[in-house]
């Protein structure tokens, strides 16, 4: 992936409001990263789209996650002027020319390429227990496992390594780590290696997936919890008006008494609210059945049941 931890605490959210040149604010904090003076022109180049409206760009060198009030694709660059830097770092976005020609750059058109030419993962991604569990606990662990370990966090994992804050068997333990390699004669600088490749063409999947998620913000998996028990999970952060962030993780099963079963959780600050939609009629009144236990689980883990609805796909 193009971002990792580091990178990710160098992107800082920018403020745009559509006017005839809109102004683009950047947090004070970024000011120490831009040598800037007021006037001068700086090309900010779009490299990804994120959700809620937003884009990651390269400014003067750094990254930025900015808000802006056109309609841009990866791959374009804007000419911004900057403004001030007091008391908030300020740009001018200059609307492009009617009818003017966008040319992609290098890096977004290998973008583009990834995203369109890299073959998809697999439809099933695994695997997670040998048999049925009797208890919950090591499903979790092992579903954890699967989103943290499954390589879309590999770069981030890798700048924790770098750091020491991660040990390099749980670094091989990904896609990626597993199809890395020690080159011979790297420790005694061998000229030879100077071009020698250093990428798996196999780690493009991940990349394509890698840019999905930051397009969409969507982390979804699809696999087997135990042999024959497919799974469907997708999980998104919502950023609320109000400052609160908000996790909603839906999970599709195929049970063999229930029928399928698609569940919405939504973790607020308040608590958990869950809406269970079952394709077999009657299946909904069973699960219903089961909410004071559903309940005591959940407080027993500190988190309150604010809400639950199940119901049957002919009445939802």
């Amino acid at each position: 992936m193009l971002i990792n931890d580091q990178v990710q605490r160098q992107v800082l959210p920018v403020l745009a409001r559509s006017t005839v040149a809109p102004p683009v604010e950047v947090q004070q904090r970024a000011g120490s990263h831009l040598q800037l003076n007021p006037g001068q022109q700086v090309k900010a180049e779009i490299l990804a789209t994120l959700p809620n409206n937003l884009y990651l760009a390269r400014v003067a060198g750094e990254l930025f996650k900015l808000e802006i009030p056109l309609n841009v694709q990866p791959g374009e660059t804007l000419e911004m002027t900057f403004v001030s830097a007091d008391p908030k770092v300020t740009f001018n976005v200059l609307r492009p020319e009617v009818g003017s020609s966008v040319s992609l750059s290098s890096l977004g058109k290998w973008l583009a390429g990834v995203v369109n030419e890299a073959p998809a993962l697999p439809l099933l991604q695994g695997t997670l227990l040998d048999e049925p569990p009797h208890g919950t606990a090591l499903l979790g662990e092992r579903l954890k496992e699967a989103l943290t370990q499954g390589g879309l966090f590999y770069e981030a994992h890798l700048a924790q390594w770098a750091a020491g804050g991660l040990p390099l068997g749980e670094l091989l333990k990904e896609p990626q780590g597993k199809l890395s390699r020690r080159l011979k004669g790297a420790e005694e600088g061998d000229p030879d290696l100077d071009g020698a490749e250093i990428a798996d063409g196999r780690t493009l999947p991940f990349i394509k997936e890698q840019l999905h998620l930051l397009n969409n913000g969507v982390l979804a998996w699809r696999g087997e919890a135990w042999p024959g028990q497919e799974m469907e999970l997708a999980v998104t952060l919502h950023d609320e008006a109000a400052g609160e962030r908000e996790v909603e993780s839906n999970l599709v099963l195929t049970l063999p008494q229930l029928g399928r079963v698609a569940a919405t959780l939504r973790l607020t600050p308040q608590g958990v609210q869950l809406q269970l939609v079952c394709d077999q009629p009657g299946s909904a009144g069973i699960l219903k059945g089961g909410v004071g236990e559903l309940r005591e689980a959940l407080w027993a883990r500190g988190l309150s049941l604010t809400q639950m609805v199940a119901k049957d796909a002919e009445t939802a």
